[in-house]
């Protein structure tokens, strides 16, 4: 007859993660409430976006942006899981993949041409770099390569990229903050555990940010794409939630503009390489 093995410490704590997952979760719900609406409103202007039509015709076929845009809502609603359940450096993994979706969308409504180079690419993957499409997307909105307008905007662009790396990526600094969340008085626990810390908040606060801008940005493109450039149409309410989402996440953000955040890029080849140009 099999005897049950004696019962140890660690049994049922993968279970249990289900228990500390869902009181994190209210708790970091609360700090993280005033970036539930300006998630919410996105996302549903994002879903709008695909079917409006204007009278004006489109010359760009959005077939192919349109793919990479419905990666994007996947990606801002994991973006918002994960953040709400306290896995902050996982939700930097998956805003760094929204990013670069959000940038493929907005290149492949810029022309015709872009289109037929990513379909004539061999590998499947977007045949640009994701510091080519910065460049790409800040000469589309109108700045002048070579310029100094032009060094600044796109590195600009791209350190938020360099910093969701820094953040997802086995950095000294990004796994020594996760231990935060399993701190012990003579040192940290090796578990899974949601960090529910405030000093983790203007971290939670600048990844949310970031997914929420290259997501209007992604709608934006889409919009234009389909003739909308000036007047943005109501239907479905599209032009009131996409309004009040830009505002309302700025607004959300605005607190941490002077936090500390714990993740910085500026010990990283990126800004030694291209500095700001003054």
């Amino acid at each position: 007859m099999k005897q049950d093995a004696q019962e140890t410490p660690v049994d049922g704590a993968w279970l249990r993660l289900d228990d500390l997952e869902y009181a994190a979760t209210a708790k970091n719900l609360e700090q993280l409430r005033p970036f539930a609406a300006p998630f919410q409103d996105t996302y549903e202007a994002g879903v709008i976006a695909p079917v409006l039509r204007s009278e004006a015709l489109t010359k760009t076929d959005v077939r192919c942006a349109a793919l990479h845009f419905k990666r994007v809502l996947n990606d801002l609603r994991s973006v918002w899981l994960l953040l709400r359940s306290g896995y902050t450096s996982q939700a930097a993994s998956v805003a760094a993949s929204l990013y670069e979706n959000a940038l493929g969308t907005v290149c492949l409504t810029i022309s015709p041409k872009l289109v037929e180079k990513y379909l004539n690419s061999d590998s499947g993957k977007l045949p640009w770099s994701p510091m080519a499409m910065v460049k790409m997307v800040v000469e589309h909105e109108g700045q002048v390569p070579g310029t100094d307008d032009f060094e600044n905007q796109w590195r600009a662009l791209y350190a938020h990229y360099v910093w969701l790396c820094q953040t997802k990526h086995p950095t000294l600094p990004s796994v020594v903050h996760d231990t935060s969340a399993s701190v012990v008085q003579e040192g940290y626990v090796v578990m899974a555990l949601p960090n529910v810390h405030p000093h983790d908040l203007p971290l939670k606060a600048q990844i949310a940010i970031i997914a929420l801008h290259r997501t209007h940005e992604s709608i934006e493109a889409l919009v234009t794409a389909f003739g909308f450039k000036d007047n943005l149409p109501n239907t479905h309410r599209f032009a009131e939630r996409f309004s009040r989402a830009k505002d309302e996440a700025w607004k959300a953000y605005e607190p941490f503009l002077k936090a500390r955040n714990p993740i910085s890029i500026q010990q990283t080849w990126f800004p030694k390489k291209y500095p700001p140009i003054k």
